[in-house]
């Protein structure tokens, strides 16, 4: 009798670690998905926040060259993005700008 009972509580301890086991791992998949599309959309973000600003910089240096009548030359607007895109994330990664963007600040 003892016998039986003691693997009715083997088998139960093996079933009751087996779960535990399976929603530790659950867990640690969704946390680690959860994370990776976290990145993927403040990556999306930031890129479509670029594109935006590079749009805008275009749309207001042609207008200023409407007004005031000046040649200017253009750079292709997708290095425009590189470089907000660049700028973007490091705010947000360390919370100030490259070193490169001191070279266009007013002094």
């Amino acid at each position: 009798m003892l016998e039986d009972w003691e693997v009715v509580v083997s088998t139960f301890t093996t079933v009751l670690t087996s779960a535990g086991v399976s929603v530790l791992v659950s867990s640690l998949v969704t946390l680690l998905g959860q994370y990776l599309e976290r990145r993927a959309r403040r990556e999306e973000l930031i890129l479509q926040k670029a594109i935006d600003m590079a749009v805008q910089r275009r749309e207001f240096v042609m207008e200023a060259i409407k007004l005031t009548q000046k040649n200017a030359t253009f750079t292709d607007d997708i290095f425009s993005v590189e470089t907000y895109v660049r700028w973007l994330g490091s705010l947000l990664n360390h919370g100030n700008l490259p070193p490169d963007a001191d070279q266009l600040r007013r002094k």
